[in-house]
C-alpha cells in the first residue's frame, strides 16, 4: 500500500484521475482505515473503510483499501472485485494500478501483475518509477524469470541510484550466482555512511553482506555485519544469521 498511504501528495490532476479528496466524504474514512491499519487493529480499519464505500462508492481509494483488507483476512475473491472496480473508476491513475499489480503477484498472477506494472510505468504522473520497478521485478523473481528482475532493478538503480531495496536485490543476484565482487560492489553503496535504511531491506543487505565478507576473506566486516543482524533481528532463525 505504499503508493496509496496517507502522506500522499495530490496534485490538481488527481480529479480527473479519480482520487480528488477534496470533493468525496469517503478521504476522511479511508484515512481513518490507514491509521488504525498502522497500528494493527485490522478489524477497526476494515469497518472505517467500508465506511468510506458507503460515503462514496465511486472513490477508488475506498474500494483499494476495502480490497487490501479483504486480501488481509483471506478472501482474495471478494479483494479482486474491488481492485476491479478501483481500476474501472480510475484507470489513468498510476497508483491504483500499482496496488492492483501487487495485489496480482501476491496472487501469483504474474503476467497479469507485468503488465500492470508496465502501465504504471508507462504514466508520467507516477512519481517513484523507481518503487514500481523494484516491485515489478521482486516479482518477476518470485515468477522464476531472474533476467527480467534484473533488469528492473538496474532500471530501478539508473533512475535512483541510492535506493536502497534495487542494490540489496542486486547484491542478492549478484551473490547467488557466485559473483561476490560485484555483490560487495552494491553492498557497499548500501551502506554508504550516513544513509538510513527500511528495517526490512536491512535485513536482507546484511545477511548477503556477512556471506559475502566471509567469501572474500574480510572477517572483521562480516563480523561487524552480523553483530548488526543479531542485534536488530535477533527473530530470525539461525539459518538466515550469517553461516
Amino acid at each position: 500500500m505504499v503508493a496509496c498511504g496517507g502522506n500522499k501528495h495530490f496534485n490538481k490532476g488527481d480529479e480527473a484521475l479519480g482520487l480528488d479528496p477534496e470533493d468525496s466524504p469517503a478521504e476522511l474514512y479511508v484515512r481513518m482505515a490507514e491509521e488504525y491499519y498502522a497500528r494493527g487493529q485490522v478489524d477497526i480499519a476494515f469497518r472505517r473503510a467500508q465506511q468510506a464505500l458507503e460515503a462514496d462508492r465511486r472513490y477508488p481509494r475506498a474500494h483499494i483499501w476495502v480490497a487490501f483488507l479483504y486480501e488481509e483476512i483471506g478472501q482474495a475473491e471478494r479483494a479482486q472485485q474491488h481492485y476491479d472496480r478501483a481500476v474501472g473508476l480510475a484507470p489513468r491513475n498510476p497508483d491504483v494500478r500499482y496496488a492492483y499489480a501487487s495485489f496480482q503477484c501476491r496472487q501469483q498472477q504474474y503476467a497479469e501483475a507485468d503488465a500492470q506494472f508496465a502501465k504504471v510505468l508507462e504514466s508520467p504522473l507516477y512519481s517513484t518509477p523507481w518503487v514500481a520497478m523494484t516491485n515489478a521485478g521482486d516479482c518477476a523473481a518470485s515468477a522464476g524469470d531472474t533476467d527480467k528482475a534484473e533488469r528492473y532493478y538496474r532500471d530501478a538503480i539508473a533512475a535512483s541510484p541510492s535506493f536502497g531495496p534495487a542494490l540489496a536485490k542486486m547484491a542478492e543476484l549478484a551473490y547467488k550466482r557466485g559473483d561476490t565482487k560485484t555483490a560487495k560492489r552494491y553492498l557497499d553503496r548500501y551502506f554508504e555512511p550516513q544513509t538510513i535504511r527500511a528495517a526490512s531491506t536491512s535485513f536482507l543487505a546484511l545477511t548477503i553482506g556477512t556471506q559475502v565478507e566471509r567469501k572474500l576473506g574480510n572477517r572483521k566486516r562480516a563480523n561487524y555485519y552480523q553483530k548488526v543482524l543479531d542485534a536488530n533481528f535477533p527473530e530470525a532463525p539461525p539459518k538466515t544469521r550469517g553461516l
